[in-house]
């Protein structure tokens, strides 16, 4: 199996984001970003100074947002970028009415029933390369959200890394495909993904570019689960998993294996914890562990299996299965592993317990909200 040659991890965003700035500065050739959600804010004013002097000094500098994640600020976005000499392009733009309304109209027209399919699809990789030779990537958008710098103790809890190593190769492809979708198609999109086919359980770098290899990413799920020895440590910030995901989860558990679950005590999207609560208080009733993180929002989305730890954009949800654009690495080196059973620990240390009592029966009411978001799941 193929490896990285060099990993930093983050458990922060202030060191996420401060690394990466000084990379930033550092850069010689090229700087390309692609990320869900690029806000407009203090620290996204200071990434787009620095990525404005890093044009100046010659490189290239790439960005490309998710229309629906960054829709807000896309419109400062473009004015900044246009009067900088940075390259923005859109995922799957949304009609805006300062921008785009000409380009939706002209675009959309005459093949309108495809538009609810379009929107659906999105990119929700968060990652940054420099010099085509360091990654940046995990769960952290690029937002002030992420750091206590700017919003003090309701930071969120997030975790990023960054890699070096012959595995980025495919992820500046993918940047490149991603880039070339935003107003190329056909042909050259294909070829693109043609090349992205490869053996995806043996690499260390999980990227879900074609329905095919989406369907592999999620048979070696299953199949790192089925075959855990010790234990299944999963942190995500939206639970809502496929039937067979879950039976996975519950079979490991019969088995013996140390099953845990890290949830969001407070959600950034209430919905999903709406959608979820019959599937977490079945968990409850199995006997499976089940915390709810108290300190602030949880982001994160990271497994530790076995020997094995992951860490990506990849959600335990319909979404990130089914329909958007993610990223993934594995760490396997046995620091790495512990540096990440550590922060798990701390994660702990800082939630409480799910118990059955949090998950009662509801009222008649609430009861019929809770079945309205489950049956939206596969949008959330």
């Amino acid at each position: 199996m193929e490896s990285w040659s060099q990993v930093q991890i983050f458990h922060s965003g202030d060191d996420f984001f401060s690394s990466l700035i000084l990379d930033i500065r550092q850069a010689r050739r090229s700087v390309t970003i692609e990320s869900y959600i690029f806000a407009e804010d203090k620290l996204t004013q200071s990434i787009l100074h620095e990525l404005t002097n890093a044009r100046q000094r010659g490189c290239t500098v790439k960005i490309v947002v998710d229309g629906f994640g960054s829709y807000t600020s896309i419109p400062y976005l473009d004015r900044f970028c246009t009067d900088n000499g940075l390259e923005l392009r859109v995922f799957h733009p949304l009609p805006h009415p300062l921008i785009w309304a000409h380009q939706f109209v002209m675009k959309y027209s005459w093949r309108g029933s495809l538009i609810f399919k379009r929107i659906n699809r999105r990119t929700h990789r968060k990652i940054a390369i420099i010099d085509e030779k360091r990654a940046y990537l995990g769960s952290m958008n690029f937002t002030q959200e992420h750091c206590v710098s700017y919003v003090g103790e309701k930071a969120w809890r997030d975790t990023g890394v960054w890699v070096e190593g012959e595995p980025v190769k495919r992820l500046v492809l993918a940047f490149q495909i991603s880039y070339l979708r935003t107003f190329m198609k056909g042909l050259l999109t294909w070829v693109g993904r043609w090349r992205m086919n490869e053996d995806v359980a043996h690499n260390v770098l999980r990227l879900n570019t074609t329905q095919r290899t989406r369907k592999k990413l999620y048979r070696d799920l299953l199949r790192r689960i089925s075959h855990a020895e010790n234990r299944i440590y999963l942190t995500t910030a939206y639970f809502l998993p496929r039937r067979s995901l879950l039976r996975a989860l519950l079979k490991a558990a019969q088995r013996g294996v140390d099953v845990q679950l890290l949830i969001p005590g407070k959600s950034d999207v209430p919905m999903v914890k709406w959608a979820a609560f019959y599937i977490v208080r079945l968990l409850i009733q199995r006997q499976i562990p089940i915390f709810e993180y108290q300190k602030s929002i949880l982001h994160a989305k990271t497994m530790i299996i076995d020997n094995e730890a992951f860490v990506g954009s990849f959600n335990l949800n319909h979404r990130s299965i089914l329909h958007d654009l993610e990223v993934e690495v594995i760490l396997q080196e046995p620091s790495m592993v512990q540096n990440m059973l550590e922060q798990w620990h701390q994660d702990i240390a800082n939630s409480k317990p799910a118990s059955e009592k949090d998950f009662a029966t509801p009222s008649w009411l609430t009861h019929i909200l809770y079945k309205i978001a489950f049956r939206l799941r596969y949008m959330l």
